[in-house]
């Protein structure tokens, strides 16, 4: 098992190492084989929060968490919860379709391979579709449209690069950007 604890704005002291590694370095049970786990420890001291992130890269896939709480063992405690959770569903979601190929589950996370993961039709309801005509805009007049709208995101074509990209409204109420390269 390969667990990394990384620290920002602080130093981690070697209990909370060892806390960390033994409550989220538990989501190695749920693999077969040997997997990296990446948490970073974060100290918001002007919120006075504490956030833990952790991040299992597997095969192409990315299972990811992210709590905030007061207190740094507690958030550690609903980062592993909350992890465990993800990637129970995520196994029954692989096992629910392997049977329905009719092949052979097996322990761990990857049940006798990896599948193509479809998600049943009853979990993922698609509500709405639009069809956007974009006029190329820049960074600064994508967010003051998404903010307009009042979305937690937009979808727009830079003037910059000629590429569609995205902005986004991030859980701490600042910005985010992505584009593909």
């Amino acid at each position: 098992m390969a667990t990394h604890i990384y620290g920002k704005h602080f130093e981690v002291t070697p209990a909370l190492q060892a806390y960390a590694e033994q409550k989220i370095g538990s989501a190695q049970s749920w693999f077969d084989e040997t997997v990296t786990i990446h948490v970073t420890l974060l100290l918001q001291a002007r919120k006075q929060e504490h956030v833990v992130e952790a991040t299992i890269p597997y095969h192409g896939m990315v299972f990811r968490v992210e709590v905030k709480d007061a207190d740094m063992y507690a958030a550690i405690d609903q980062a592993a919860d909350k992890l465990d959770r993800k990637l129970r569903k995520y196994k029954e979601r692989a096992r629910r379709k392997l049977r329905s190929q009719g092949r052979a589950v097996g322990p761990g996370i990857q049940d006798g391979g990896q599948p193509e993961l479809e998600a049943p039709e009853e979990a993922f309801v698609i509500a709405k579709e639009k069809r956007l005509v974009m006029k190329p805009v820049d960074l600064q007049e994508a967010v003051l449209q998404m903010n307009l709208l009042d979305h937690s995101f937009h979808l727009f074509l830079n003037r910059d690069t000629n590429r569609e990209e995205v902005v986004y409204r991030r859980a701490d109420g600042t910005y985010g950007h992505l584009f593909a390269d």
